[in-house]
C-alpha cells in the first residue's frame, strides 16, 4: 500500500529497476530495526528474506556508536555537577581512562541528578569516539539518554527470564564487538530490573570479555531508587517485588555505591522534600487505615471545574506567562500521554 511512497528518496536518487528498488527500501528499513535490536524477517510482512552479513551489522553498530551526536548543552554539564555528582564523576572517569574495572550503583532519590551525571559522563566520553553504551529498564528512561537503548534490546535478552536463563550471545556477534570496544555501559532504573537480567550481564560480560571478574573487568554503572517502582512480580506481594530487585543478588554487596542526596528538582523548596524522603523511606507516619494523609497546603480546593483547574495551572506553573510569547519554548518542554478514556 505504502511501496510507492516509502520508496520515492530511492527511485530519485538512482536508475535500479522496481525490484532493486524495493530491496534497497526493505534493506534500509531491517537496517533501522537492527538498530533497535529486532529483524524485518521476524514481523512475516514479506515473502523473501532479508539478510545482512554479521559484518555489515557489526560495522553500521560500531559506526553508529562512535557517531553518535551530544548536544553543545550535554558538553557542558560536567561543568554544571554539585559536590556529590562531581565526586562521582571523577571517580567513575578515573576508573574508564586508566584502563581499571568498575562496577558501580548510582543510588539517589528522585530529583537528585542521576540522569544529569549518566549524561554528564556519557557527553565526556562519546565525542572522543570512544563507544559508551547507554541503557534503562525502561523504554521512556532509555530515550533520554544519548544512543539510549532499553538493556533487554540492547543485549538480546528476553524480558521474562529466572535464574536458569543463559546468554547465547557469539563472541563473533556485533554485540560481542561493541561490549569487547565499550569504555563504559551505563543502565538507568536498574532497581526496577529483576536481579536475574543483571545476573544474566554479568554473565554474559565474563564470557565475551574472557574474563572471569565481575562483568568481564568493564566498567558498568547501575542507578535507580529502590524508593520507587521495583520489579513487576505477577500476583507477587511487596516482599516478592523486593526478594526479586538487584539488592537481593550477590553482585549488590559487591557494587561501590557512589550516593547523590542533594535535591536539584526541587531544591527551593527543602520541606517539600523532607516530605518525600519521609515517605520512602518509610517514617512518614500514617493514620489509622495505614495511610499517608496528604498536607492540605498540597490540596487545591475544587470550586468549579474550570476555576479548579486554571488554579491548578497557577500554581504547577507560576511562570508560565513568561514563555507563552516563544511557543517553541513551551513544545520542547512538553510530554505526550495517552489518556484513560475509551
Amino acid at each position: 500500500m505504502f511501496e510507492d511512497s516509502m520508496s520515492g528518496d530511492f527511485k530519485h536518487l538512482s536508475d535500479f529497476e522496481k525490484k532493486a528498488v524495493r530491496h534497497k527500501v526493505l534493506s534500509h528499513i531491517n537496517d533501522i530495526l537492527h538498530s533497535m535490536g529486532h529483524d524485518i524477517n521476524e514481523y512475516k510482512l514479506i515473502l523473501e528474506k532479508i539478510r545482512a552479513s554479521e559484518t555489515a551489522k557489526e560495522a553500521k553498530d560500531v559506526h553508529f556508536e562512535k557517531n553518535i551526536i551530544v548536544s553543545e548543552q550535554d558538553l557542558l554539564l560536567s561543568k554544571r555537577l554539585n559536590v556529590q555528582q562531581l565526586r562521582a564523576y571523577n571517580t567513575i572517569i578515573d576508573r574508564v581512562f586508566s584502563g581499571k574495572q568498575g562496577a558501580f550503583f548510582i543510588n539517589g532519590p528522585g530529583g537528585t541528578g542521576k540522569t544529569f551525571l549518566y549524561r554528564a559522563l556519557l557527553a565526556t566520553i562519546q565525542p572522543q569516539r570512544f563507544i559508551a553504551l547507554a541503557t534503562a529498564t525502561s523504554g521512556v528512561a532509555a530515550s533520554i539518554l544519548p544512543g539510549g537503548r532499553t538493556a533487554h534490546s540492547r543485549f538480546k535478552m528476553p524480558i521474562d527470564i529466572d535464574d536458569n536463563f543463559c546468554c547465547n550471545t557469539s563472541k563473533q556477534s556485533s554485540l560481542a564487538r561493541l561490549i569487547r570496544d565499550a569504555k563504559l555501559i551505563v543502565w538507568d532504573e536498574a532497581s526496577m530490573e529483576k536481579k536475574y537480567m543483571i545476573e544474566a550481564l554479568d554473565a554474559l560480560l565474563r564470557d565475551i570479555m574472557d574474563n572471569d571478574t565481575m562483568f568481564g573487568g568493564k566498567v558498568v554503572i547501575f542507578g535507580g531508587d529502590f524508593r520507587q517502582t521495583l520489579p513487576v512480580v505477577r500476583n507477587g506481594k511487596k516482599e516478592d517485588f523486593i526478594h526479586e530487585s538487584l539488592l537481593y543478588s550477590e553482585i549488590w554487596n559487591k557494587l561501590e555505591k557512589l550516593c547523590l542526596s542533594e535535591n536539584m528538582r526541587a531544591r527551593t523548596d527543602p520541606s517539600f522534600c523532607e516530605y518525600l524522603l519521609r515517605i520512602g523511606n518509610g517514617t512518614k507516619r500514617t493514620n489509622c487505615e495505614d495511610k499517608i494523609e496528604i498536607p492540605d497546603s498540597f490540596v487545591i480546593p475544587f470550586t468549579t471545574e474550570a476555576e479548579s483547574l486554571d488554579a491548578l495551572f497557577s500554581v504547577t506553573y507560576p511562570d508560565l506567562h513568561a514563555f507563552s510569547p516563544d511557543s517553541s519554548m513551551i513544545a520542547s518542554r512538553v510530554i505526550v500521554t495517552t489518556k484513560n478514556d475509551f
